[in-house]
């Protein structure tokens, strides 16, 4: 979280796009990632494990995230309450339990038990929640994603063993399906079939009294 400029992110994006993302990510937790997880651990898995490094974070840097913070703990607290298992803030800096019993004042209390502020030794705590071998390697662990572990979507919802299609999927799909025109009932085509003659052209009755004249021959 150090890392993050803000400033410079309202250059590019709003804070309402940050915000609109963070629910995509709450939903796709939701489902399909829940879902799958469930399937490979044989049990009913519905909340996760998050982890904020605020190395680098200085008291400085507060007032630039607070309006943020404030939104988007609105939106986890009101929309996904039961999602949140627990949530560690590692590498908090010196004076940040000042800010956080500030932070503590958005949050419902059962939320606010669910969140530990952690200095820099960390490791033996978060191990006690996230195995070894989950744990990035920047934090203690073993795990070592290709590109960087923060960057990765490395899971079972990503194993077909596992996965299935979310059920948002499945909804927009057979939408999708039920809005298709049938364009050969709307406007046939027109080409016609070779199988199937056209009709001759109705010929104009003749009269016995009429007279006949034959075209001119051109010589």
């Amino acid at each position: 979280m150090g890392k993050i400029d803000l400033a410079a992110m309202y250059k590019i994006t709003t804070a309402e796009r940050m915000l609109q993302n963070l629910a995509v990510e709450y939903e796709k937790m939701a489902d399909p990632r829940l879902p799958a997880c469930s399937r490979k651990a044989g049990q009913l898995l519905e909340t996760s494990c998050s982890i904020l490094d605020m190395k680098g974070v200085g008291i400085g840097k507060v007032p630039s995230v607070y309006a943020y913070v404030k939104q988007a703990s609105a939106i986890s607290q009101n929309y996904y309450p039961e999602r949140l298992g627990k949530m560690y803030l590692i590498n908090a800096p010196w004076g940040f339990s000042t800010v956080f019993s500030v932070v503590k004042g958005w949050l419902d209390p059962v939320t606010v038990e669910k969140i530990h502020v952690l200095g820099g030794g960390y490791k033996a705590e978060l191990l006690k929640q996230v195995p070894e071998e989950n744990l990035p390697v920047a934090l203690g662990g073993t795990c070592n994603c290709p590109g960087g572990c923060a960057l990765s979507d490395e899971g079972p919802w990503n194993d077909p063993t596992y996965a299935k299609p979310p059920k948002w999927q499945q909804k927009d799909a057979a939408a999708a399906g039920s809005n298709t025109i049938d364009t050969g009932a709307v406007n046939p085509g027109t080409i016609p079939d070779a199988a199937v003659q056209p009709p001759a052209p109705a010929q104009a009755p003749i009269n016995p009294g009429d007279e006949i004249n034959p075209a001119p021959i051109r010589q």
